[in-house]
């Protein structure tokens, strides 16, 4: 009886200590898990800023890149350049950029070829009345000095609702 009685204790105190061994360890996994999503988000913050700098630098490049290759009647004031899309698996089609001169739908120009470096590689699509016309030359005189360069969100743009 003694016997018996000091297995069933031993049995119970071994239970106890294993249930609470256990509940340290899936605290500390949990505690890593939680450590190592902090780590991720952080990371991803510091991917999104810098993505977002980019985007930046590659409007100016587009931004200029149209004033001097797009003449019209009126003085580009404006420049709208939308996200800049990679087309195909993996951006095997390439990216390219829409843009709204002068705020005006007519003056949109869609499909603006763009390198990976951000740089504008062919012209793009036009409506057939656009105030502005695609100059095959470069006008180098021309800089963004007066030019409102604005990110343009195309899905949330009332004027093509």
């Amino acid at each position: 009886m003694q016997r018996k009685y000091k297995l069933v204790m031993i049995v119970v105190i071994s239970l106890f200590l294993i249930g609470g061994a256990s509940i340290a360890i899936i605290k500390e996994v949990e505690h890593l898990r939680i450590e190592r999503q902090n780590c991720q988000k952080a990371e991803s913050i510091k991917e999104s800023k810098k993505e977002v700098k980019e985007q930046a630098k590659a409007r100016q490049k587009i931004a200029l890149w149209v004033v001097q290759h797009y003449e019209g009647v009126e003085p580009i004031k404006t420049i709208e350049v939308g996200k800049i899309r990679t087309h195909g698996i993996l951006g095997s089609g390439g990216s390219s950029v829409s843009i709204i001169i002068n705020s005006k739908k007519k003056n949109m120009i869609e499909g603006i070829g763009v390198d990976q470096q951000g740089n504008p590689t062919s012209a793009g699509f036009s409506f057939t009345d656009s105030d502005y016309k695609y100059v095959e030359e470069k006008l180098s005189n021309k800089n963004l000095d007066g030019i409102n360069i604005l990110y343009w969100e195309e899905e949330n743009d009332a004027r093509f609702k």
